[in-house]
């Protein structure tokens, strides 16, 4: 068993290195607000097509064309196909960013952080089995920028696990895996600190959302910020939002076996 001094050590240390990366981010954001939101600057940006007008509406008729692409693989999908996957890419969302967050710890808590994030692997591994991928492999991090920019090398597909995603079930099938990815990694955060930080990828979580089909009634508390909510209030909100967003793919693969026959 680990010291009462070093699990706390560890506590405040992660919850120090999570905290300049929010603040990196919420400094980058007021930047941009001041820069972008003036209004001279920002109808000549709309003009040269440098910012985005109006993106729900790019996501939504993106998603039509997920949805057409997507069809005849889903009638062909295994049974729990939606649900699996977006696990998939939660458990390995959630092991990433454990690990992660303890690349510069000492050896112990390193080894501590990696026990933690085996159930997560091993689930990963089982769900990747389900549906026909193979091997699932985590991104890891051994220092603050590799683990800062995780989110970024899961979207560049750096694990090539999206890409068979794609290939072997559908385009759809590849955002709700990127969707748990970055589900994974707010809850890791949230779980950790007991609802105290929170820093959801909203623009993230918007897009992979809406372009799997899942209603924004869904995914927008997963991607809201909390704004003077208690911590026990973050953590209780953020656990029934994805526990209503499990029971909407639940419901919908069940839909689909239905309509298979019961296959």
């Amino acid at each position: 068993m680990p010291s009462r001094s070093l699990r706390w050590s560890e506590i405040w240390r992660v919850l120090a290195y999570t905290l300049a990366i929010a603040i990196a981010f919420v400094a980058l954001g007021r930047l941009e607000l001041a820069v972008f939101g003036a209004p001279r600057v920002n109808e000549l940006l709309l003009r040269l097509g440098w910012v985005d007008a109006d993106p729900a509406a790019r996501w939504q008729r993106e998603a039509e064309q997920v949805a057409a692409a997507s069809q005849e693989a889903i009638r062909r999908a295994p049974d729990g196909h939606r649900l699996a996957t977006l696990r998939l890419g939660f458990e390995l969302g959630r092991a990433s960013d454990l690990i992660g967050s303890h690349a510069m710890s000492p050896a112990e808590a390193q080894r501590l952080a990696r026990e933690r994030a085996e159930p997560h692997l091993e689930l990963a591994g089982q769900l990747a089995a389900q549906l026909g991928l193979g091997g699932a492999r985590a991104l890891e991090a051994d220092s603050l920028k590799a683990f800062t920019e995780i989110g970024r090398r899961y979207e560049a597909d750096e694990n090539g696990l999206a890409g068979r995603i794609e290939q072997q079930l559908s385009p759809l099938h590849r955002h709700l895996y990127l969707l748990g990815v970055h589900l994974g990694g707010e809850a890791s955060r949230i779980e950790d600190s007991g609802g105290k930080f929170s820093l959801p990828p909203a623009s993230l979580i918007g897009r992979h959302a809406t372009l799997a089909g899942v209603p924004a009634a869904l995914w927008q508390p997963l991607a809201a910020e909390p704004k003077d909510e208690p911590p026990q209030q973050v953590l209780q909100r953020y656990r029934a939002a994805l526990q209503a967003l499990a029971d909407e793919l639940a419901r919908r693969d069940a839909a689909d076996r239905a309509s298979r026959g019961g296959r």
